[in-house]
């Protein structure tokens, strides 16, 4: 029996290690996330201009031509009837003003501004609004972490597969460092993604990779009027997050920080998610160059042959030629059932499924090396 197709093995084990980050964090007391935690590094960001540590990919950057801004809407960001914030802050030295409430205010403005832009009362042709009626409780509140869920969007060309949520907090446990709740909900958010994407693997196209990757930003708007922006992958068994410290909006400078705000709620969409990171490098001298993920796959299955064999001390070559005209037989039959099927997706499954063309490539590649070990 063929094993695993690489591809679906390498999604299986980030799933698998993303469940048990999550429950590791839900089980954790409310409060802020350091960089002592083994399983995540995180890395300030620059809010003003998304740069951040050069080790991390930068899946999200603000978008600074965006038509999303206070200029282009009728309203008038110190005249309290426009601006719900700017109502706030006049009202915070009242009696029964309770200021660590000014973020609902601050987001309802934010809200504002987005919609009565051109183009605002509808997300951008790159993105879509996700369903609140899903089955993982996306937009469910947490009460022990004291957040809700305001909105949360998925790329929608079907090349990429970013998210992005806007979500509310009861706490902000530090000026700088995110919160646990935060990256509770970036994990969850990231496993909702490898769960609606299984389906993409009941098929191999070599034009149309399957997503590995799942970057999802948040925009977090906290107690005291301030506001995070951080975004966070998977790679290598750890959790990658670039955040902004907690901006306090209840300043001069207010507009201007509105303005940024804006440019980050339809960000650009950087970075290929459809491959491992980094992808494995492995050199080939072969004439017909091969791309690195058919490099990776190979180099995988001549490393699993490889096992097999050391783990059997006498194996006769008469049963290794069996095996693998098993292995060609399963091709086959793969290739005929894809030239009855006319449906390009299937339910997701875990038996070998791959490209004719690389098939081929491998079974020449197997019988070289089996004829190398007779000879």
């Amino acid at each position: 029996m063929c094993p695993t197709p690489p591809w679906i093995w390498l999604f299986q084990q980030k799933e698998h290690r993303l469940r048990l980050l999550h429950r590791e964090l839900s089980r954790l007391e409310p409060g802020y996330m350091s960089n002592q935690y083994t399983d995540i590094d995180i890395h300030l960001m620059n809010f003003w201009t998304g740069d951040t540590d050069p080790s991390l990919i930068q899946f999200f950057t603000p978008d600074t031509d965006t038509t999303f801004k206070i200029a282009n809407t009728a309203l008038d960001p110190e005249d309290p009837l426009d601006d719900s914030f700017t109502w706030a802050r006049e009202m915070k030295d009242g009696q029964d003003f309770i200021h660590k409430e000014m973020h609902h205010q601050l987001h309802r403005a934010f809200s504002n501004y987005l919609r009565k832009s051109p183009g605002g009362n509808k997300p951008p042709i790159l993105w879509k609004l996700a369903s609140m009626r899903d089955e993982d409780g996306l937009f469910n509140s947490n009460d022990r972490h004291g957040y809700t869920i305001e909105r949360g969007a998925i790329s929608a060309d079907g090349k990429t597969a970013h998210q992005l949520v806007v979500m509310k907090s009861g706490n902000c446990y530090h000026d700088i460092l995110p919160s646990v709740g935060e990256l509770i909900v970036l994990v969850q958010w990231m496993l909702s993604g490898f769960k609606n994407h299984k389906h993409q693997f009941g098929r191999y196209h070599r034009h149309e990779r399957s997503q590995l990757e799942f970057p999802t930003m948040i925009i977090s708007f906290l107690p005291d009027a301030r506001v995070r922006v951080l975004h966070g992958y998977y790679d290598s068994g750890r959790l990658k997050v670039a955040y902004t410290q907690a901006l306090n909006f209840d300043a001069d400078d207010y507009v201007d920080k509105m303005d940024v705000l804006l440019q980050w709620a339809w960000p650009f969409m950087e970075g290929d998610t459809t491959k491992p990171i980094p992808l494995p490098m492995i050199e080939d001298d072969e004439e017909d160059e091969w791309d690195e993920w058919e490099k990776w796959e190979l180099r995988y299955r001549e490393d699993c042959k490889e096992e097999g064999s050391k783990s059997e001390e006498r194996s006769d070559s008469t049963e290794v030629k069996k095996d693998l005209s098993d292995c060609k037989s399963e091709f086959d039959e793969d290739d005929e059932s894809e030239r009855e099927n006319k449906d390009p997706i299937e339910e997701w499954r875990d038996e070998f499924v791959m490209s004719a063309g690389i098939k081929r490539k491998i079974i020449e590649r197997l019988n070289e090396k089996m004829g190398s070990m007779g000879k």
